[in-house]
């Protein structure tokens, strides 16, 4: 039989095409996996032979209907294909002229190349460069530097006579992506040999270049390409093309995942699109194979949102299939600590939503005479930050708690009226029966200290910058403390809740077993690029520093074009105003036909909103014209039809191939009644408008090809002029 192996870009090229091409494909590929390297090159039907003109003698191309061939790389093993491309006839040929299949000497990576448009375009750029006494953007960096990871000699050059970022933007895209990122890479300050690390994963001593079959099972070859086991594991790869995390990882994917073991907590951070939830996915699954006669569920996976953990549970069943969902638990944190509390009360609890917390810390202040220098929502921000936070449960516990990050000072005088406030503030919650979240993680995670044996094993944590305190201590009452007792993910960039923990305050140490991912595969530079400008964090420019974003554990985390990039490209994102809101609407569904029409499936559209009343109204204008719409959060969304409608808060963790923002206007964007007010309190007001532009970042960075941003009125002042 022969053995296949397919590219990302195979399966990519696979998902564009019409059903009846992908049937007639689908039917090709199937013959590679049964037939021998003999049946097939005999096969009439499948037509498999050399191009004239290739660059490459291994080319090979499969012809299926009168417009598009797909390409193959004989390797001439006698025995292995790999699927490289699905193109029409006259750009398959162009792609066959120009490109060849080579092993990276470096990493040991296989990668297609074409050498003339890379040199074509080093030409351009260096031609029309400053040069004078601008600074070289690799001055600092050697030649052998380069070569030494693998980048294409004679291209080093002109790499090295390169004075901007913008300049590199231009060239990376038609580099290999393992040489592109060796080459951003070396734009920062990380030393060669981590470089190299992180590039080639586990491979060691000399790499032979016309050895491609051992190349195909270096780490470095697992992230663009796979060795399909069997028919039953191609046809799943077939029926999701787009769902390539499950088989398709980074070296540095790859090792976090699939390390054997850590010491304690480990911790990934990364920028939006990075595969954070990937690489926690994965985590759980090489839990999973490592557990010996598990009994239940002994692997928690848990994130913030309630449609995220449904999301996760739909991936986790793609990845690892029932035998996974077997042996772990997917809830979101509130979830949580609400089971847990039942279980220990013996009756469900009744949970206080934030609108009935308001109207109560309201009539407090009001009662306690306090209300011209204390707001409601002052109470319940100095309840939650402060009193919850630090775990403060008496008087004597509020006067010497520090207070770091609150906009009023209080003396010790107001110090004391304020814990009156709360008192009866916390004594008119109990009297009505009902607890917030906060208070229910704190009452689980006390309910779980008194037990000896933890009810998992091994917790994995998504969305970390979105947890409280109280959150923090339930999940660590959950597990041992021990080895591999919790894998934790998440992006400070991302935040969209005032939580600013930090893991070592709540007994979670991870010094020395953190990580960060660097490589955005969902959104195009152009959308990563706008979304960090957008946000204060320009990722052209190291010399730019953000807004002063946390590392989930104390320290900060600036994104930087060497420390988060995206090979990627596309259109630039597109910005539109409008006088009415029924031109608004209008274009909207407008934009959203023309998606379709061009291919698009409407469950790859997501449509964000600050506010469900506009979504309500964007709803009615697309079902009004016809356009099936589903609207989040949805207890089966994986099998909903429709294109996805969802505040932005409910877009969290998820993407899609194009995303429309509506209403992105400085009316709903930031919202109003959503901050705190500036007198009241200047300093919480500068975090919750922070907290609505990470939002609007968050909303952004859903998108993986196409982002469209629309208002009427005046633009929000996020937006720039």
């Amino acid at each position: 039989m022969s053995r296949l192996a397919v590219s990302t870009d195979f399966l990519r090229d696979f998902d564009r095409l019409e059903s009846r091409m992908k049937r007639k494909l689908e039917e090709i590929v199937h013959k590679f996996a049964q037939l021998t390297p003999e049946e097939l090159r005999r096969d009439k039907g499948l037509n498999l032979e050399p191009y004239k003109g290739s660059a490459d003698p291994k080319a090979r191309t499969v012809r299926f209907d009168r417009n598009h061939r797909g390409i193959v790389m004989d390797i001439g093993d006698g025995e292995t294909f790999v699927l490289t491309r699905v193109l029409p006839h006259e750009a398959a040929e162009r792609w066959m002229a120009n490109n060849t299949f080579k092993v990276n000497a470096a990493t040991g990576a296989p990668e297609l190349i074409d050498l003339g448009a890379i040199t074509s375009k080093a030409n351009q750029i260096t031609d029309t460069s400053s040069g004078g006494e601008a600074k070289r953007l690799f001055a600092d960096r050697r030649e052998r530097d380069f070569t030494n990871l693998g980048v294409e000699a004679e291209l080093v050059p002109a790499l090295m006579m390169l004075t901007s970022q913008d300049q590199l933007s231009g060239l990376i895209g038609h580099f290999p992506e393992g040489q592109a990122e060796a080459i951003i890479a070396l734009s920062g300050d990380d030393t060669v040999d981590d470089i190299y690390k992180a590039l080639a994963g586990a491979i060691h001593g000399e790499v032979d270049t016309d050895d491609i079959v051992a190349a195909l099972e270096t780490p470095a070859s697992m992230a663009r390409f796979y060795v399909v086991e069997g028919q039953d594991e191609l046809q799943k790869m077939l029926s999701q093309p787009l769902a390539m995390w499950r088989v398709f990882l980074h070296p540095s994917q790859r090792h976090l995942a699939y390390r054997e073991s850590y010491s304690g907590p480990a911790r990934v951070t990364g920028g939006a699109g990075t595969g954070k939830t990937v690489v926690a996915m994965h985590r759980a699954k090489a839990l999973a194979d490592r557990l010996d006669r598990p009994v239940g569920k002994p692997i928690l996976f848990t994130t913030f949102s309630r449609n995220l953990a449904q999301a996760i549970e739909a991936d986790l069943r793609s990845l690892g299939g029932s035998d996974l969902l077997d042996v772990v638990d997917v809830l979101n944190v509130d979830q949580l600590a609400y089971r847990v509390v039942q279980e220990a009360e013996g009756k469900a609890p009744s949970v206080a939503d934030g609108k009935y917390c308001r109207k109560l810390a309201e009539q407090v202040v009001l009662d306690r005479g306090i209300v011209d220098e204390f707001s409601g929502e002052f109470l319940i921000n100095e309840w939650e930050q402060v009193v919850l936070a630090n775990d403060c449960r008496s008087r004597a516990d509020y006067f010497v708690v520090s207070r770091t990050g609150r906009g009023i000072p209080l003396s010790r005088r107001k110090r004391a009226e304020v814990w009156k406030a709360i008192e009866d503030f916390e004594r008119a919650l109990n009297e009505a029966g009902a607890r917030t979240h906060p208070q229910l993680a704190a009452a689980a995670a006390g309910y779980l200290a008194l037990r000896d044996i933890k009810p998992y094993q091994h917790v994995v944590v998504d969305e970390a910058q979105d947890l409280h305190e109280t959150q923090w201590r339930l999940l660590r009452a959950l597990v041992a403390e021990g080895p591999d007792d919790l894998f934790i993910v998440g992006d400070s960039h991302q935040r969209i809740y005032d939580r600013r923990s930090s893991l070592s305050k709540v007994g979670i140490k991870v010094v020395g077993r953190s990580s960060k991912l660097k490589l955005n595969y969902r959104t195009t530079h152009e959308i990563m690029s706008w979304s960090l400008a957008m946000l204060g964090e320009a990722d052209t420019s190291a010399d730019q520093p953000g807004p002063g974003f946390d590392d989930l554990d104390g320290g900060s985390d600036t994104h930087t074009f060497a420390g988060y990039h995206s090979l990627r490209s596309g259109p630039e994102p597109e910005l539109g105003g409008f006088t009415t809101a029924a031109e608004h609407d209008e274009a909207v569904v407008a934009r959203v036909r023309a998606w379709i029409d061009e291919g698009i499936d409407p469950i790859e559209i997501g449509i964000a909103a600050r506010t469900g009343k506009s979504l309500d109204r964007v709803s009615a204008a697309l079902t009004g014209q016809g356009v099936t719409v589903c609207r989040l959060p949805q207890k089966d969304l994986p099998n909903q039809e429709g294109v996805r409608l969802g505040t932005m808060h409910r877009m969290k963790g998820l993407e899609y191939q194009r995303v429309i923002v509506v209403d992105a206007d400085d009316a709903r964007v930031p919202l109003a009644w959503s901050m705190t007010d500036r007198d009241s309190d200047p300093v919480q007001h500068a975090v919750d408008l922070e907290m609505e532009k990470c939002l609007l970042y968050v909303a952004a960075t859903r998108a993986r090809d196409g982002l469209y941003i629309t208002w009427t009125g005046t633009p929000s002042r996020f937006l720039g002029p």
